[in-house]
């Protein structure tokens, strides 16, 4: 070979993450892996008890809306992890499907009679609240974040097309 003469090796390479990436993903997976038991546990022990009953639905609502975040990033880690990929379809989904929950869950918790306000309401009335402004204001950062993901995804979709 000559001195301008270059070699093009276009076979595809299997993905990979560096040592850093995979040891921080491993250890992301293993902790949310451990907030998933222990957060299967409280929720069966919240049933059992019937927690909404007695407490603020506020706070429950709180609860089961961020053990249902834990579930869905644990899965998506376990999926980024096995499809060497970082922005993947079923993390904008998971994301979507909680900010739409989030933004149900601000309309109806405010209808139950252990719903207490912390102060941030969206139109109020004497005792009649319409919307609980924090729960809506996670929703629309999570539908926000949802589009950033899905943004992601496509300049993900466009370099692999180039490479």
């Amino acid at each position: 070979m000559e001195k301008n003469d270059f070699i093009t090796d276009v076979n595809v390479t299997k993905k990979k993450f560096s040592k850093k990436m995979k040891f921080l993903l491993i250890l992301a997976i293993i902790f949310t892996g451990m907030c998933v038991i222990s957060g299967t546990a409280n929720v069966l022990k919240m049933l059992e008890e019937e927690t909404w009953k007695s407490k603020d639905i506020r706070i429950v609502a709180y609860n089961l809306i961020a053990y249902l975040f834990i579930i869905m990033i644990f899965i998506s880690m376990i999926r980024i992890y096995a499809s060497r990929q970082f922005f993947i379809r079923s993390l904008s989904k998971y994301f979507f499907g909680i900010g739409w929950i989030s933004v149900g869950a601000a309309f109806t918790i405010t209808h139950f009679p252990t719903y207490q306000t912390d102060g941030f309401v969206i139109m109020q009335f004497g005792d009649f609240v319409l919307i609980d402004g924090n729960m809506l204001g996670i929703g629309i950062l999570f539908l926000v974040f949802t589009s950033l993901i899905k943004e992601g995804i496509q300049m993900q979709k466009e370099m692999d097309e180039i490479l």
